[in-house]
Order: C-alpha cells, then structure tokens, then sequence
C-alpha cells in the first residue's frame, strides 16, 4: 500500500510539473504594450511656466522607461494616445514664435521617431487649436501612422481623413500575429477648433462609428487594440459628456482586447472607482484590461497580455496592467535631449522676456470659493480689447461682460496652482495664468443665457446642507476648476444651499435684475464657445465674433505691456450668498495659502490641516 501510494504521489507530481511548464509556456507568449498619452510636447522634464526643472514629467524620461520595459520584454508595441503636437510653451515656440520651416517638422514628432512608436492616435489637440497644416506636417514627418476612425472628409463623408485603423504585423516568439490598433476622437473636436476644421471635416460620434468598425477590425486581425482619444464617464452613452468621454461604452463592445485612454490627463484606475464596470483590482473595464497613464508624461501604461496559439489562432489567456511612473530619479534620456536642445533654450530664453509689472500677486488659490486676482487680470485684459474691439459697427451700443476661469486650481495635485507674485512679469508668468493656446471668442447672449451660463459655472459647489452639524466640503471634486468660470461686468450670487440649476441669485447689470430682453457681449474663448464644458447658451449658439489667430494669452500679454504696470485686484462682483450652517464648511486649496491670504487681509478664512493627497483643508465662513 506504502508504495502505491508513492507511486499516485509521484503521477500527481509529474502531472503538475507538466501543467506548470505548460502554462509557463503560455505566459511567455507574452506581449507587452506601453502607451503614452496627452505628452502636450513636453519634450523636456522642464516647467516653461514656472521656468524651472520637473523632474516628474518630459518624454525624454519617459523614453529613459520605455527602454528599461523593452529590455525586460521580448515581445512589445509602443502606442500613443494623442495629444502630443500641442502644449507646452515649447511646441508654442515652434509654431507661432519661431515657427518650423516648410519641409521640417517638430521636435517631439523627431522624439517619437527615435523610440520607435508604432503608431498615433488623433487627438482633439492635434487639430482644434492650429490650422490643419501644422498636423499635415506632423504627420508628414512622422515615421508611424497616425489613425482615428470618426474623422471624414467634409463634403464627402464616406471618406475618412486619416487611416481609421492599422493592421500592425508582429512575430511573437517567432510566430506571427497581427495586431488591430484602432482610435477615436471626441466629436466636440468640431465645435472647439470650428476655425480650423470647418469646411475642412467631419467628426462623427464615437460609439456609433466603433460599433461599425470594431468588428471590421477584428476579422483582419488576431487581437484588438483601441487608443481611444476619450474619456470615462458614467452619463448617459448619447450624452454630451459621455459622446467625449466614450471609453466607457467603447470597453463594452465585443472584440476589443485592450483599451487605451486618455484625454482626461487621469491616470486609470485610481481616479475612476466610481465608474460602473471599474475593476480597480485587475485595472479592466468591463472587463477589458485598460489604461489611462495621465499627461505631460508623468507616466507609462503598460499592458501585458499572455496570448496562446490554438489552431492558428491567437487568444488571451491572461493579463497584468499597470502604470510605470517617471519620478524625480527616472535618467533623462541624452539623445532625446540632444534632439529637444536648440529649441528648448530658445524656449526659456523667450519666457524670460519681461513685459511689465504687477502690483499685486496674482494666484489661483482662492478663485473657486471667491473673485482672485488670476481671473481678474484675464477678465481686465478681455474686456481692454474687447472695448478697442467693438467701439464702433454693429454691436457697438451693447453692453460688454467677459468670462474667466481658473485652469490651474488644485486638478493634478497639491502645488498646481498659478502663482505669480508681485513685481516683475514676464512671459512665462503669462502663461501660468493662461496655460492654454485658446482664441477670442464672442457669444451674443440675453440676460436668461447669462444665467444659465453660471448656472452651469455653479455645479463647481456641493449643495450644503445648513442643519447638518457636520463638516461639509464646498467644491465639488468631480468638477474641473477650468469649467469655472466667472463674469466680469455684471454682479451675481450663488447660494450653494440650492440644488444645481437653481443657484444664481441677484444676478444684476447696473443695479437691475438680468432678463432675457437685456443683450450683451460675452468675451470668452473658442474652447468654451465651441461647446466646451458642456455650457448649454454655448452648446447652442454660435459666436458672432471670432478673429482668427488671436489667442487670449497674447491679448493679456498685449494688455499688460500697454499698462505697463497692472494692479488686478478682485472687483468681488460675486460672492456666495450668506447662511448660518449648523457645522463646518470646507474647501481645499494650497496647503501653503495661509501667508497669501493673510498677506491680504483676507478674512473668513482659516487653515484646518493636510488631506492625504497633501492639500489644505480650510474652514470657510460662509455668513459673512
């Protein structure tokens, strides 16, 4: 018996050693995918803005990752998720100060060709905010192809623009696979760069389109792989949100076997554990492994996917996701630097151009709880050339408002702020109080619309309870500070004990309540009257005034040199309507504003403690 039974251990042993080398050998049918997404040409670990080094972004750290990954895997593809030909000051640089020559192209186009991607998604970006040409010589230029599957030729929509996909043919240990990579882009693209691509495309909704193309995709190749330049929402599939921010939706249709994200510069899935289909343990959604590796490349996504071939055919049997993060001790790659070198000194070298001076120090560490000097100085300059602008023709008899936001208030941790102090201005504070490449726009709105403006502007707040006894957080973390705006030329409050579409309280224009027979001018900029945000008198109407070419940065910077000196000091034509809560009302802001607002006396406002994310957690006294 003794001896029988050693023997059954034995086969049982050998049949586990058996199982294990063949599962082994599956798992090393491995493919490794690395993705990038929303780079925004930063091409250096450099902060143009702020004018100093950031060791925690830069593609030429990010190349520095891509090379350990393949040293470490065979079997790789390399892929981005769009975005990635406009941004920062640097691809600025090369389009507007000192613009690349006819036959050249970018730089971060010659970074993306050196690390050998294998393929591009269009993204909104690489269309909305320049003429068509700049991307025509991107693409040009580049030694990968570009691809998204919802752009057609305007006139001819049967056509698409660009590849709506590729059939990439790899050899995974010797053993050929093809490999579908398919993208999308946010249909919004039209109404944001309405300048640039009118007459020129068409973009259609995602989802529609991918139900279409997906299974054309899967039948020429072995395995799916989806960039889609959008986001994660829980909307309604046939929403305005969720039509830009599809991924969702796109993660439920059969045949896709791995999804890239981007767009919302997030990283998945940490930043989505409220999304229905969220796995946060095996980072799938739906069950599809999936990726969004952040922006301005603070990240790579890495997508392993263990693949077997049976009868021909290749399948997933497994895979691991994750995020490899570049961090202060990530090597910045010498030829990536090499590449980047002329430009990003003539970069710094404009930055540092001054331009005048303020009197006052302009930041964004309040502007979500109460009129700032950031928006202000944008609000000032707006409405100086707006005046110039519309002094005599048409819409000269019409009162002029001008709509501001703050960009960077807290969105990608506890120090992105605008923080220009008093004193000298130069070019590079311009640009940290407007960070994006947007153009003048002007809406023509009646009072209602007006409204119905902030009353989008006004969703930034939590509803507070007054009879709850506890602490309670006033802004709302699911609301971008950049969709925040405030209007200069009227005044108004918001009672944030309302629900949203209820809270904009005596709103007025020279001291008589807004109505739908008042006219004005709005000046605002082709983001937000493209539709952006989801503003619903924008999402409507149209601008009646929209000047090719002139970007708001370039009007503040207009402005400021004209003056010379400048002192923004909040009008506080807005506030929060006053009441008298049981508990605590908090907000969140720079866990270092306390010397700013003590600097200016500001009262009502008093520093509780760091939240784990490293920002300050303030008591805001909401019955003065």
């Amino acid at each position: 018996m003794l001896k029988r039974k050693n023997l059954s251990i034995s086969i049982i042993l050998t049949l586990v050693l058996v199982l294990t080398f063949s599962l082994g050998s599956i798992a090393a049918e491995k493919l490794t995918i690395m993705a990038t997404s929303d780079m925004h040409q930063y091409v250096m670990p450099y902060d143009y803005m702020a004018n100093k080094p950031n060791e925690k972004v830069g593609f030429s750290k990010v190349y520095t990752v891509i090379q350990q990954i393949r040293n470490d895997n065979e079997n790789t593809l390399l892929l981005s998720n769009g975005d990635f030909i406009q941004g920062s000051l640097l691809g600025l640089h090369e389009y507007q100060i000192n613009p690349i020559k006819e036959g050249e192209t970018q730089t971060i186009i010659k970074a993306y060709n050196k690390a050998g991607y294998d393929a591009a998604s269009v993204g909104n970006h690489e269309l909305q905010d320049y003429p068509m040409d700049f991307f025509e010589k991107a693409k040009a230029g580049a030694d990968f192809p570009f691809v998204s599957a919802n752009i057609f030729m305007d006139g001819n929509e049967d056509e698409n623009y660009i590849d709506p996909y590729v059939i990439l043919n790899k050899k995974i240990n010797g053993k050929d696979i093809k490999i579908g990579v398919v993208s999308f882009i946010p249909p919004q693209s039209m109404r944001w760069g309405k300048d640039n691509l009118e007459g020129n495309v068409v973009i259609k909704d995602i989802i529609p389109t991918a139900k279409e193309i997906i299974p054309e995709v899967a039948s020429k190749s072995d395995i799916v792989v989806v960039i889609g330049h959008t986001g994660i929402s829980n909307a309604p599939v046939d929403s305005y949100d969720a039509r830009e921010n599809a991924a969702k939706y796109l993660a439920q249709i059969d045949g896709v076997d791995a999804l890239i994200t981007g767009h919302h510069h997030n990283v998945f899935p940490e930043d989505y554990k409220d999304i229905e289909g969220v796995n946060t343990k095996e980072s799938t959604l739906y069950g599809v492994p999936t990726v969004m590796p952040g922006s301005w490349g603070t990240s790579v996504g890495v997508i392993d996917l263990n693949l077997a071939q049976e009868n021909g055919e290749w399948k997933v049997t497994g895979f691991n996701v994750r995020n490899e993060p570049i961090t202060e001790n990530t090597k910045s790659n010498p030829d990536i630097e090499k590449l980047a070198k002329k430009r990003h000194e003539a970069t710094i070298a404009y930055v540092e151009t001054p331009i005048g001076e303020s009197e006052i120090d302009i930041t964004s560490y309040l502007a979500r709880v109460q009129d700032s000097t950031v928006t202000q100085i944008v609000n000032d300059a707006q409405l100086w050339w707006a005046k110039k602008t519309f002094e005599t023709g048409e819409f000269a008899s019409i009162p002029i408002l001008s709509a501001a936001a703050p960009f960077q208030a807290g969105r990608e941790d506890a120090k992105y702020f605008t923080e220009v102090w008093k004193g000298d201005i130069t070019i590079g504070d311009v640009t940290d109080i407007y960070i994006y490449d947007n153009e003048i726009s002007v809406m023509h709105f009646n009072g209602k619309q007006v409204i119905e403006w902030l009353e989008r502007s006004a969703e930034n707040y939590n509803q507070i309870d007054p009879n709850l006894s506890k602490e309670q957080e006033l802004l709302n973390p699911e609301f971008s500070a950049y969709n925040y705006d405030v209007i200069e030329g009227i005044e108004y409050e918001i009672d944030v004990t309302k629900p949203v579409g209820k809270r904009l309280v005596n709103a007025t224009y020279n001291d008589k309540p807004l109505t739908e027979d008042m006219e004005f001018l709005v000046v605002t900029n082709n983001y937000r009257a493209g539709g952006g945000g989801d503003f619903p008198p924008c999402v409507e109407e149209d601008p009646v005034y929209a000047p090719s070419g002139v970007t708001n940065r370039q009007v503040i910077i207009d402005y400021i040199q004209t003056k010379g000196t400048i002192n923004p000091k909040p009008t506080y034509n807005w506030k929060l309507t006053s009441f008298k809560p049981k508990g605590t009302v908090t907000f969140r802001s720079h866990p270092e504003a306390m010397d700013y607002i003590e600097g200016l006396g500001i009262k009502g406002i008093k520093r509780l403690r760091t939240d784990e994310n490293g920002m300050g957690v303030y008591k805001l006294d909401v019955t003065m």
